[in-house]
């Protein structure tokens, strides 16, 4: 393969005009009027600044020298500003500035809280308030009920509805949105309707821990272990939380543990669901023999423990803080396998804190599950869309789906019809007489599917979670019947995406490792491994199912909502004879563009992949992507393809792939074009190119 590129910088972007309308949750679009402030008595604080043309560095520090706070990114091209009412009016001046509007009190509730309108004004609810950060809720706390927790700009509370409308009217408030309880996205087996006591089944089929389906044993045939990487993950902690004492599998892999959940004063496992995850990272497998162990079993592990002894469940910090102390401790991976249960891909608060630490540490990745919330309720054999559970509804992370395991002993054996609720969830064929681990290429009847609220492609991958042998803790409080069943006196069966999870994050380690090889970098950026396990995924398209006239399992070839861009595949990224890497740090700024030069042969499929870690977005607003990067290919014969299936450029995902399934030999133009980039790093947003020819 011969690979060529060259940059340019359009000037035409100069004069690109800027959108007229402003994308809210509540409220929904505006089209708001150039004389906006004219009748404006009460100053607000908070204002929505829109561009004439698109953004432009020098612009955003103009207002900053007059005074004015810039928050963060509306869409179309504006910015919710802090600045008195005096500032707004000669903000409206400048000559680059379509509107003024004030941030109204309606604009920050999440229309959910007041679905019920004025009957439901005496009810009480749970709330989470973000307020600028420079600010606290000292001035409004006597309209909350009882606050449960504040820290910094968040504050979560009992409110009566009634005076959601009143905290909203304060300077300091930017949003107000439902308090959803966290939870591991774990299954137990009573949740299914089986008796975890009664499953036992010592199996040595080699496809217990899950890994073999991955390919994974490719990988470590050619000496990719995951050997000198760092994989922190939350959970509920891990064993009795003491580095001298751990059991066996995890002796030498624990670098550190802390304890971080609310009143937590140990990184112990009182749940098993901690110690399960671990081992499917870096267990070492030396229980079993090697049979059973994590994917990245030559990596070492940072633990932290977010039960709450108070609360008795999992709750986790500050995401920011959380991961600033992963990575402090040396960790550029960070796997999660819990989330918000029925949270419906909504763009969040929690999601904005997570998109935000990755864009400001591009080296950084946190996974996530996608959540187990996947029913057919709408009863035509197919897994509805919508599910997928905040925060793996953030841009920035990978998000894990759950395909199938294959193990067709141990764990849970049975019928999907014949689950708790399975006639219910499931019951409509081809899924009632499916099993949950009996193919390979299927995808898990659990497993959350996208796309986001705002239309994001989700999960990214996915991994297999059902029927997963991993680790069992010896906690003293831990209970071996909330597993899907006990393998022997050091391992148990679980299923949710919680399984899937971790072992997709032990084999970014593995990509990680990889690609400090090929590339010789001494660090690579999250939007690299992000491209390239999806470049390498193992496209499941139709799925277990085989092609039907209506409903087949993956309803296109990748990327789609239910798989994303496939299912992890590890021999693919070290077999694959022809891969190319672009880490492009520096990045783009509004209107430059990148284009790469490949020869082909037209013996393969010509792929390539674009990603990129974006600034985060405003949890107000009804659309998350804040700088559109767009990619394209031009073939040997002019035809221009498009991302993601589209017959025009993607302008609602930070991760795009083109896939020429039957490529013509000759030349392939490959194109980034940074379409608006208004809140770049310095001006630029960088990103990750992988191409295989």
């Amino acid at each position: 393969m011969k690979v060529s590129f060259i940059f340019m910088a359009l000037l035409v972007a100069n004069f690109a005009h800027a959108g007229e309308i402003l994308r809210f949750k509540s409220g929904g679009s505006i089209k708001p009027m150039t004389n906006s402030l004219a009748d404006v008595v009460a100053d607000p604080g908070l204002y929505v600044v829109q561009w004439k043309n698109l953004v432009h560095e020098s612009e955003k520090e103009q207002l900053e020298r007059l005074g004015a706070k810039i928050i963060n990114y509306i869409p179309d091209d504006a910015f919710l500003i802090k600045a008195d009412r005096d500032l707004a009016l000669r903000l409206e001046g400048l000559s680059f500035v379509r509107v003024v509007m004030p941030y109204e009190p309606g604009l920050k509730v999440e229309p959910e809280l007041t679905a019920h309108g004025i009957f439901s004004f005496n009810e009480q609810q749970t709330v989470t308030v973000l307020l600028d950060k420079e600010s606290d809720a000292s001035n409004f706390r006597y309209l909350m009920d009882s606050v449960l927790a504040e820290e910094n700009e968040y504050v979560i509370a009992k409110v009566t509805t009634g005076n959601l409308w009143e905290i909203a009217k304060q300077p300091e408030v930017l949003w107000i949105e439902r308090y959803i309880p966290i939870q591991n996205m774990s299954i137990t087996a009573a949740e299914l309707g089986a008796d975890a006591s009664s499953l036992i089944a010592e199996t040595q089929t080699g496809y217990e821990s899950g890994t073999k389906v991955m390919n994974a044993d490719r990988a470590y045939e050619l000496g990719f272990n995951g050997q000198g990487q760092i994989v922190a993950f939350a959970d509920t902690g891990l064993d009795k939380g003491d580095i001298n004492t751990l059991i066996p599998d995890f002796r030498g892999q624990v670098l550190v543990g802390h304890a971080v959940g609310l009143g937590g004063s140990s990184w112990g496992d009182p749940h098993n669901h901690g110690t399960h995850v671990a081992g499917s990272i870096a267990g070492s497998g030396v229980s079993s023999n090697g049979l059973i162990r994590g994917t990245a079993y030559g990596a070492k592990l940072v633990a932290m423990g977010m039960w709450s002894d108070l609360l008795n469940n999992i709750v986790p910090p500050r995401l920011d803080r959380m991961f600033k102390t992963a990575y402090d401790d040396g960790a550029r991976i960070h796997s999660n396998s819990w989330g918000a249960p029925n949270s419906k891909g909504r763009y969040d608060s929690m999601t904005a804190l997570a998109d935000e630490f990755m864009f400001r540490n591009q080296d950084f990745l946190a996974v996530f599950a996608a959540g187990n919330d996947g029913k057919d309720l709408s009863r035509d054999g197919v897994i509805d869309e919508g599910s997928v559970s905040s925060p793996g509804s953030a841009k920035n992370v990978l998000t894990v789906g759950a395909s199938k395991n294959y193990l067709l002993e141990g764990g849970i054996q049975r019928k999907l019809s014949e689950l708790r609720n399975g006639t219910e969830n499931w019951g409509v064929e081809p899924l009632a007489s499916s099993f949950l681990s009996e193919d390979m290429n299927g995808m898990a009847c659990f497993s959350s599917r996208g796309p986001t609220a705002d239309g994001r492609i989700k999960p990214e991958i996915v991994a297999p979670g059902t029927n997963i042998v991993s680790a069992r803790n010896t906690h003293p409080k831990a209970d071996p019947n909330a597993s899907w069943g006990v393998y022997n006196d050091h391992y148990l069966y679980m299923g949710g995406t919680s399984m899937a999870t971790p072992l997709t994050s032990g084999a970014m380690a593995v990509v990680r490792q990889v690609l400090l090889a090929k590339t010789g970098a001494s660090s690579v950026s999250a939007a690299l491994m992000k491209a390239t396990v999806a470049i390498t995924a193992k496209d499941l398209y139709p799925g277990q199912f085989g092609e039907r006239a209506k409903g087949q399992e993956q309803p296109t070839r990748r990327p789609n909502n239910h798989e994303g861009w496939g299912r992890v595949d590890l021999a693919k990224l070290v077999d694959h004879g022809s891969i190319s890497f672009h880490d492009e740090r520096a990045g783009l700024a509004t209107g430059q563009v990148k284009e790469y030069t490949f020869q082909s042969d037209g013996s393969r499929p010509f792929m390539v992949t674009m990603a990129y870690t974006d600034a985060p977005g405003a949890a107000s607003a009804n659309k998350a992507l804040v700088n559109d990067l767009d990619l394209s290919v031009i073939g040997p014969n002019g035809q221009t393809y498009y991302p993601n299936g589209k017959t025009a450029k993607d302008n609602t995902n930070n991760m795009e792939q083109i896939d020429i399934l039957s490529a013509s030999a000759g030349t392939y133009k490959v194109i980034v074009r940074a379409a608006n980039v208004p809140n770049g790093l310095n001006g630029a947003q960088p990103f990750a190119l992988v191409v295989a020819n």
